[in-house]
C-alpha cells in the first residue's frame, strides 16, 4: 500500500483523470508539475497508473484512437478511494503535529462537535477483523448511560457524520447492531475464533441502499425511487457533499434549480437530511414521503 507521499501523488493523479478525458502522460507529468509542484518522470507515472487499477481498483484504460489515459467513473470505488486518500492525509497531519505540536496548535481549528475519542478503538477493531477474531469492550448507553460488557464478532467499521461505528454480532446473538466506537472502553481483542459471517454478507449489503447506519422497515421497507426538486443552488451542495452514491441531477431551465434522483430505502437518517434543507428542497416522488416530510414540518411548526 502507498505511503503518504506516493498516495498524495495518486489522489492528484486520479483528480486530473477525472478534469481531462483521455489525458496524454506528458500532460499529467506537466499538470502535476504546474499545479501541485510534483516531479515524476514517465516511469514512474507508468507505475502509478498500475497502482491505481491494481491496488486501489480504478478503472484507468488507455485509448489508443485518442491518445490519452481515461477513468471510468464509478462513483462509489471513486468515492472510497478519495476518502481513505482523505484520512491518510489527515493521518499524515496529526503525525506531523506529534513532532511540533505548537505548530499544529497554531493552524488546525478543530470543530467543537467533534468527538475523536474513539479513534484509538480502530485499530484493534481492524485487527480483529483481519484474524476473524472476537473483540470485548465496554460500552456506554447513551440514553441511560449503563455501561454494559460486549463479546462480539466485528464485521464492518462504517462511517457517517465524522463518527465511526462499529457493526458486529454480539455472543449469543444471530442479529448484528451499531456501537458508537467513541463509547466503547477496555476495547480487547479476544483469542477465540468469531462466529461464521457468511450468512450475514447479504443484510450487509443492505447498507449500500441507506443513507447513514440504520435500515429499519419504520419508513419504507425497500429500495424506491426519489425524487426531490432543489431550489436556490441547493444541488452544488450535494454534488460536493452527496447524500447517497445513486444520486443523479438534472437541472432545470431556472439554472439555480434542479431535479435529484435517488435510488434508495429512505430511512430516518435520508429523511433527516432533507428536512436539514429547509425550504430548498421539495419531495415529489414517492408520495408517501412527501407526506412523511410535510407531517415533520407540521409538527416542528407546533413548537412556535
Amino acid at each position: 500500500m502507498a505511503g503518504y507521499n506516493q498516495l498524495e501523488r495518486l489522489e492528484r493523479i486520479v483528480q486530473l483523470l477525472h478534469w481531462k478525458k483521455y489525458i496524454t502522460k506528458e500532460e499529467l507529468m506537466d499538470q502535476l508539475w504546474e499545479r501541485y509542484d510534483i516531479e515524476i518522470s514517465e516511469r514512474s507515472l507508468e507505475r502509478d497508473l498500475k497502482s491505481l487499477k491494481e491496488q486501489y481498483s480504478l478503472d484507468i484504460e488507455y485509448n489508443r484512437q485518442h491518445k490519452g489515459y481515461f477513468l471510468a467513473e464509478d462513483e462509489r470505488l471513486l468515492s472510497r478511494f478519495f476518502k481513505f486518500a482523505e484520512l491518510s492525509s489527515l493521518a499524515k497531519i496529526y503525525e506531523e503535529g506529534l513532532k511540533n505540536y505548537s505548530q499544529f496548535e497554531k493552524w488546525i481549528i478543530p470543530d467543537d462537535s467533534s468527538d475523536l475519542t474513539g479513534v484509538s478503538n480502530i485499530n484493534p477493531i481492524v485487527k480483529a477483523m483481519n484474524t476473524g477474531l472476537k473483540l470485548k469492550f465496554k460500552k456506554e448507553n447513551f440514553h441511560t448511560g449503563v455501561v454494559k460488557e460486549y463479546l462480539v464478532t466485528p464485521l464492518r467499521l462504517k462511517e457517517y457524520l465524522n463518527r465511526w461505528y462499529l457493526i458486529a454480532v454480539a455472543d449469543g446473538q444471530d442479529y448484528f447492531k451499531n456501537f458508537g466506537i467513541e463509547r466503547m472502553t477496555d476495547v480487547n481483542i479476544i483469542r477465540e475464533p468469531g462466529i461464521d459471517t457468511k450468512k450475514f454478507e447479504k443484510k450487509l449489503e443492505r447498507y449500500k441502499d441507506i443513507v447513514g447506519i440504520n435500515y429499519s422497515d419504520e419508513y419504507f421497507s425497500a429500495p424506491l425511487k426519489v425524487v426531490i426538486k432543489t431550489y436556490d443552488f441547493q444541488y452544488k451542495y450535494l454534488q460536493t457533499l452527496p447524500l447517497h452514491h445513486s444520486q443523479q441531477f438534472t437541472l432545470l431551465p431556472d439554472e439555480s434549480e434542479s431535479l435529484v434522483t435517488f435510488h434508495l430505502q429512505p430511512n430516518h437518517e435520508f429523511i433527516t437530511q432533507l428536512l436539514r434543507m429547509n425550504e430548498n428542497v421539495e419531495v415529489l416522488q414517492p408520495t408517501a414521503l412527501r407526506v412523511i416530510i410535510k407531517d415533520k414540518l407540521k409538527a416542528a411548526l407546533k413548537r412556535y
